[in-house]
């Protein structure tokens, strides 16, 4: 399996942490946190936010579709982050 750029793992960052993903994908997840200060700090914070959401469900689990729904959102709010950071970027 080949390496992942940094968009891949944080785009894949909540199925490593709930453990939805094939064991091949987490030992590439896992590596590239290993080595990657930027995505290990955004794995941090991803991290802290799953264990509060946890903490309030009580072991609930969402049905697949509000998952789903979820994952589209913050994807599409990290896309918006990351033309912010172009932007930014650009005007220094």
């Amino acid at each position: 399996m080949p390496d992942l750029d940094c968009r891949e793992v944080l785009e894949e960052v909540y199925l490593y942490i709930d453990d939805e993903c094939s064991e091949a994908r987490r030992t590439v997840i896992k590596s590239h946190l290993n080595e990657c200060s930027p995505c290990l700090a955004e794995y941090g914070i991803e991290q802290e936010v799953r264990a509060i959401v946890h903490r309030c469900c009580s072991g609930e689990r969402a049905p697949d579709e509000v998952k789903d729904r979820l994952r589209r959102k913050l994807s599409a709010i990290e896309q918006v982050s990351e033309v912010f950071t172009e932007v930014a970027e650009r005007e220094r």
